[in-house]
């Protein structure tokens, strides 16, 4: 799409936001490049900003939200992810980490609340259930790290189905990471060492994401025209609005 979209100025540039835990702040490493997945499929239409914290829960991000919104224009936001559980759904003994079920979809609900009260339109926010968890390996990789093991695939799903029920309460998009995982013969594989993303698990999330993308940035056109509709007798006249 050619075409100039308002002033080419940096408030010209939609964003998409997302926020999460370390498999949001990996998004634009090697393995977990879901992120540079999506900022590659919508360059020059919008910007896509990564706020991921590693090992940060519900609880945390809450605190953390609205410090991170005042960075935004909220009618700049095209879209805004919040993919967070898998550090929630760290079991009970895990007490740095862990959230109860039943916190973990109210803050998930707060969260939602809180950028909706900024301004951005519940119909721009996806809720991104956690990912399934690789027990064995997740188990290999904290044994060789000195790391307690306080995973469960299964109370992943739980964590997982309650927050597309947050999703279905707040009026907003969920995506189901988390069961679209689990459909997969080899689901292991999309994992690297059983909690974050390998490239086939970026690959597969970028997928799922890429119609929601889609729609939220159907009426984004590209900021300054293809170079084969640039005007060369005319370049201030074409490239300034």
């Amino acid at each position: 799409m050619s075409g100039v979209s308002g002033s080419p100025t940096r408030s010209a540039w939609k964003k998409v936001l997302l926020l999460g835990d370390s498999l949001t702040q990996f998004g634009f490493s090697k393995d977990g490049a879901y992120a540079s997945l999506l900022a590659d499929y919508i360059q020059r239409k919008c910007d896509v900003i990564s706020r991921g914290f590693s090992g940060y829960n519900t609880k945390w991000c809450k605190v953390i939200l609205p410090d991170i919104l005042k960075e935004f224009d909220p009618k700049n936001i095209a879209l805004a992810t919040i993919f967070l559980g898998a550090n929630d759904s760290n079991l009970p003994e895990n007490v740095t980490q862990h959230v109860p079920l039943p916190d973990y979809k109210q803050d998930l609900k707060d969260m939602v609340d809180m950028m909706t009260n900024f301004g951005i339109p519940r119909e721009r926010i996806v809720l991104i259930s956690p990912p399934a968890c690789d027990e064995k390996a997740w188990r290999k990789y904290c044994v060789d790290n000195d790391k307690i093991f306080t995973k469960c695939n299964a109370t992943a799903g739980k964590y997982a189905a309650a927050c597309e029920d947050a999703a279905n309460e707040c009026g907003t998009k969920s995506l189901d990471f988390y069961g679209n995982m689990m459909k997969r013969q080899n689901w292991q594989e999309a994992l690297n060492d059983g909690l974050h993303l390998s490239a086939i698990g970026s690959d597969l999330l970028f997928n799922l994401l890429k119609p929601i993308v889609d729609q939220a940035t159907s009426d984004v056109s590209m900021v300054y025209p293809e170079w084969k509709d640039v005007d060369i007798n005319n370049l201030t006249g074409c490239l300034q609005p």
